[in-house]
Order: structure tokens, then sequence, then C-alpha cells
């Protein structure tokens, strides 16, 4: 079976209900952490997320974060829960509002008195 051309991947695409928006060619000279495609205004800027004890960063070794915004402790602010590939989840309270939030030092969510923990493989 031959490979699919970008055409080819699109009308494979639409047969299965799925649109796909046409690639932009993206300039390479950008800072690492301004996400590729920026310039299309497709997304919008990136921002750091900061806490009480400095920025959100869950570090080179613990990669794949999957942030999430909820409202945890039920006071009616969304706090920032944070998984990493730890299989851990750092839950960071909302001191702010939702429209300019303000999180607190992070600790681990818990699961009664455990941390909260997926497996990871």
């Amino acid at each position: 079976m031959a490979p699919l051309n970008r055409a080819g991947v699109s009308a494979a695409l639409l047969a299965f209900g799925v649109t796909a928006r046409a690639q932009e060619a993206v300039p390479y000279d950008t800072a690492p952490d301004v996400p590729k495609g920026a310039a299309t205004d497709l997304f919008h800027a990136p921002i750091r997320l900061s806490a009480a004890d400095g920025v959100i960063d869950s570090g080179p070794s613990w990669g794949h974060s999957g942030p999430w915004v909820e409202d945890v402790d039920g006071d009616g602010r969304r706090d920032l829960v944070v998984g990493d590939f730890s299989g851990l989840f750092r839950l960071y309270r909302n001191e702010g509002t939702d429209r300019e939030p303000r999180y607190a030092v992070a600790i681990n969510l818990k699961a009664g008195d455990a941390d909260a923990k997926v497996p990871i493989y």
C-alpha cells in the first residue's frame, strides 16, 4: 500500500468526520517556549504560571505535565491541578479569583490519607 500524501491524509480525516486546518509555514527560529504556530494567531501567547513559591515548573525530569483547572476544595474558585510523569498530582489552591488567580504553594493531592497517584506503566 502506498503512503498517503497530504491530500490523502486530509481525505482520510474527512471520511471520519475530522476537520483539519491547513498548516501554514512556521519559522524555525522561534524561542523554545513559544509554540509553533503562535504567529498565525491560532494560539494565545504562552505565559508562565506562578504560585506563592515561584514559577510552576514540573522540571526536566518530570515532563509530560497535565494541568487541569477545577474547583477542588469547593470554595467557588478554580484551583490548578498538575499531574506529572511520576503519577502524582500537585494541587495549587487558588487564593485569588477565577479572573485573576493567585496560586498557593503546591501540595500533593490526597486520596484519603495517601497521596493520589495513578500508575504510569
